[in-house]
């Protein structure tokens, strides 16, 4: 549904006998078959647009770069996942036909695209995009009298830039935003240059050179104060912002957990494998609409994170998530527990190391309070209707506990963490490949335990602490037992329920 029919009428009436969006074929994902397409790689995305605050229009072109994984013929459409009004399309300097509709761009090849060849396709589009919504009525574009924000998971890009929005397309970002001056622009990567265009008008440049998944990508455009400059490296810049409407305690108790972005990442490389990208940060923005996000680079937060005091547990999480999610990205999204069930776990190993709750303390206190978890929800297939469910982080952060603590030897606990980080940076991976990967690593068969305590259904009969490879225990009676003492991260580690990270 659209908040501006006429445009859509005008778009469809040039394109007549255009093949429908809704017939161009998904990427194939279990839980969102229709979105992506199979029948390209991007390789680069070049956005330029220009932001106007006065009437929340967006316009300007996306240039993709990709190359062609099917013999497209000449008349054959192609999709691009994409919400905004469309005004023209190139493929290869080539006007090309294109129907927008059903979340889709679908765009007719004008000319034959050989399997293996690199083609550019370049959409300009002109649109207010916090009036659209998705087919699903969802509104991710967030406008306010500050700016705009655009931030969200699975799905965010189609609300600024038309692209292949599947995880395991991932590509390198050149943004290129003219705003307001008085207003600041954020995204991705690294900030090139900022330059005065016309006469109260800036146009901010940013590179992003690692390989990105769409949902990791994000935009932020209003009044912000800018921070953590001087707390990174020539090698590695370090950018944090907090939007200036935020509540002053607020914005001090964020402050005094994002500005130790940088120790936080460098105690997580220590742990994992050496930080995968070119630069670190965070943004903190009311707007967020309840959750942080491990946007690539620059994480996003939104203030209830912080309304307590200072929380460096989520910052430990987003920033886990460079690692697990944005380096490693699922190859699917059933295989969401390797996101979230990794990050929630560094959040305890964190506090392990500063001594405010072990690994064991807080894995064997939630199985026994068990209020936020859902033992029913099967976190190797959690549905569409809720692909991100919060059973993904505290029982998929159990699970790992189970793991450790069947294992026994923390020396080959770490090497596995380090040798599936390093054989699938910058790729995709399947759940069942982590569970291969244990198997191989510890010589022991593991497909009982997570099975347990990713698939089936039901509280496990045993604490993680007292975890066995066999699933012997979990066929016992289970025991009840006292629950043990709350550790001191508790409330940190779920100062916020119900915000998902």
């Amino acid at each position: 549904m659209r908040a501006t029919p006429l445009l859509v009428v005008g778009a469809l009436a040039s394109n007549i006998g255009v093949a429908s969006a809704a017939s161009v074929p998904g990427i194939g994902d279990p839980n969102f078959p229709n979105i992506g397409s199979p029948a390209y790689d991007v390789s680069n995305y070049s956005i330029d647009l220009k932001f106007d605050p006065s009437s929340g229009r967006l316009s300007g072109t996306t240039t993709i770069t990709a190359r062609s994984k099917q013999d497209v013929k000449a008349g054959t459409a192609i999709g691009f996942d994409f919400l905004l009004q469309t005004q023209s399309v190139l493929v290869d300097n080539k006007p090309a036909k294109y129907t927008l509709g059903n979340d889709k761009l679908a765009v007719t090849a004008p000319t034959d695209l050989p399997i293996g060849q690199e083609f550019t396709t370049v959409v300009a589009y002109n649109d207010i995009p916090s009036r659209v919504q998705n087919a699903a009525g969802q509104r991710h574009w967030v406008e306010n009298a500050n700016g705009a924000l655009i931030s969200n998971e699975p799905f965010s890009a189609e609300w600024w830039y038309p692209s292949n929005d599947h995880p395991t397309d991932k590509a390198t970002y050149a943004v290129s935003v003219l705003a307001p001056e008085a207003m600041d622009v954020l995204s991705n990567g690294v900030e090139t240059s900022v330059t005065q265009q016309i006469s109260g008008w800036k146009r901010h440049n940013w590179l992003s050179k690692s390989p990105q998944i769409t949902y990791a990508s994000f935009l932020a455009i209003g009044k912000y104060e800018r921070g953590g400059q001087n707390s990174g490296t020539p090698a590695r810049p370090n950018l944090t912002a907090y939007a200036t409407d935020l509540n002053p305690t607020v914005r001090a108790n964020a402050k005094s957990s994002i500005e130790r972005t940088p120790e936080i990442v460098d105690w997580l490389a220590g742990v994992l494998t050496p930080y995968p990208f070119e630069s670190t940060g965070g943004l903190v923005d009311a707007k967020m609409g309840g959750f942080a996000l491990e946007t690539q680079t620059m994480p996003t937060y939104t203030d209830g994170f912080f309304k307590r005091g200072k929380n460096d547990s989520v910052v430990v999480h987003e920033n886990a998530h460079q690692w697990f999610g944005d380096s490693i990205s699922v190859a699917t999204w059933k295989d969401g527990w390797l996101n979230e069930g990794f990050a929630s776990y560094m959040e305890y190993l964190w506090s392990e190391k500063n001594g405010t709750g072990t690994a064991a303390e807080i894995a064997d206190y939630a199985y026994a309070t068990s209020r936020r978890i859902d033992w029913n929800v099967v976190l190797t297939d959690p549905g569409p209707a809720n692909v991100l469910p919060a059973e993904l982080y505290t029982r998929g952060a159990l699970a790992i506990q189970a793991f450790r603590s069947a294992l026994g030897n923390d020396e080959v606990f770490f090497r596995l963490l380090r040798e599936w980080l390093t054989k699938y940076q910058y790729g995709n991976a399947k759940v069942a490949d982590f569970i291969d990967m244990a198997n191989a690593v510890t010589g022991r068969s593991t497909n009982a335990l997570f099975k347990t305590w990713l698939t089936d259904k039901g509280k496990p009969a045993y604490k993680p602490t007292d975890a066995k490879f066999d699933g012997a225990n979990n066929r016992a009676p289970r025991s009840v037992t006292p629950a043990p003492p709350k550790p001191k991260v508790w409330d940190d580690l779920y100062a916020v329920v119900t915000e998902k990270q």
